[in-house]
């Protein structure tokens, strides 16, 4: 059948679906795609959040996740074990999701669908299978090694991966080669320019030698713990990031704040986490992918903390593999680590440095924003 001359000359259109309410990690990966595609002339993205979709059960059931990691760590791990041996096939949420879902279809048309959340990938591609629409469904990993069962969907028209380890894992749940593509992980724009213009190339002990202590955008209550372990431990100048977690951060402000001074700044969640890298030395965190690329492409050497969560395990691989940072699965041994960093005129610290260095990729997110509009656009052509 001939396409109309307006239907061959119209933008090639992505619908994104994303989640702002498991963490920052989703949007972050997504504010890193747009960027690029709102620059596109002939690419038109919606994007929508998959657990708006079930209404107000899905916002509230999204919410739970930093709840969940805050306070009950275990179990988290124990539903990740077993979600991961028998995958959800999410069918509970048809009747919730579908109108949502096909509204946004119809009225938008998209060419392709893109999903970087992966609850949302089984769900999806089944929602459009049964409304009848004819429209393929490109999966983005947002974990880079660690691959749970519902980031490989065998029916998805491809599926993204963010390292070799993350491939190969997809290959052996079952996903074809043809169906898989190797990416580097997108970072936003702004950390890659500050990178750029403050290029940190050795250290300098002769300064006042900053931490930044985060544990993701959900906040830890062991944060206190590793910042006493700093505050005690070190001479260093300490900046806490307690993300969305309010109770945290009153705690910290009244049991830090007094006894240790200017050597101490709380802060709830932050917008420009690229000017506190810049003011940073080392960077001590949970090993979220976000946080662990951002802190990499600003050339902070890290510590990274537990308690481990199963989907993060992976990272931990990843940061010994390429001697990205350290590892501390306690807070006892937090001040140990930090001395290991800067002894012998910071040898291990420049050494880390330059690995970081070695692994970073400027520009992740410009190519694979246009590997995705390239994809929608060969989609279209051949409807």
């Amino acid at each position: 059948m001939n396409k109309s001359t307006e239907e061959k000359n119209r933008k090639t259109r992505i619908l994104l679906v994303t989640s702002a309410y498991t963490g920052a990690g989703h949007k972050s990966i997504s504010d890193a795609l747009m960027e690029h595609f709102s620059r596109m002339a002939d690419l038109e993205v919606m994007v929508i959040d998959g657990f708006e979709l079930a209404g107000r059960f899905g916002i509230w059931g999204a919410k739970t996740y930093g709840s969940m990691i805050r306070h009950f760590p275990g179990f988290y791990n124990f539903c990740w074990r077993i979600s991961m041996a028998v995958p959800p096939t999410m069918k509970w949420a048809d009747p919730l999701c579908h109108k949502r879902f096909e509204q946004h279809i119809r009225q938008f048309q998209p060419d392709l669908v893109l999903s970087v959340h992966s609850m949302a990938n089984v769900l999806l591609s089944r929602m459009l299978r049964k409304a009848g629409f004819d429209i393929p469904l490109a999966v983005l990993q947002a974990d880079p090694v660690s691959i749970h069962s519902t980031w490989c969907n065998p029916d998805a028209y491809m599926t993204i991966c963010l390292t070799q380890d993350g491939y190969e894992s997809c290959l052996s749940q079952g996903l074809k080669p043809e169906r898989l593509k190797i990416m580097d992980f997108p970072i936003r724009e702004r950390f890659e320019k500050a990178a750029m213009e403050n290029r940190r190339e050795d250290f300098n002990r002769h300064q006042p030698l900053n931490c930044l202590l985060m544990s993701g955008g959900e906040g830890s209550d062991q944060l206190k713990a590793y910042a006493r372990e700093v505050l005690e431990k070190s001479d260093l100048d300490l900046t806490i990031v307690c993300g969305r977690n309010e109770k945290l951060h009153e705690k910290l402000e009244k049991e830090l704040a007094e006894p240790y001074g200017r050597r101490v700044r709380i802060c709830g969640f932050v917008e420009e986490m690229e000017k506190l890298l810049l003011d940073s030395d080392l960077m001590i965190c949970r090993g979220s992918p976000n946080t662990l690329y951002e802190a990499v492409m600003m050339n902070v050497p890290l510590i990274i903390t537990g308690p481990l969560l199963e989907q993060e395990r992976g990272n931990w691989q990843l940061i010994r593999q390429h001697d990205l940072g350290l590892i501390c699965q306690q807070p006892k041994e937090l001040g140990g680590l930090i001395n290991e960093l800067l002894a012998d005129d910071a040898a291990l610290w420049r050494q880390i440095a330059q690995s970081q260095r070695r692994y970073r990729r400027f520009g992740s997110a410009q190519r694979l924003a246009e590997y995705l509009a390239a994809l929608a656009d060969s989609v279209k052509k051949i409807k």
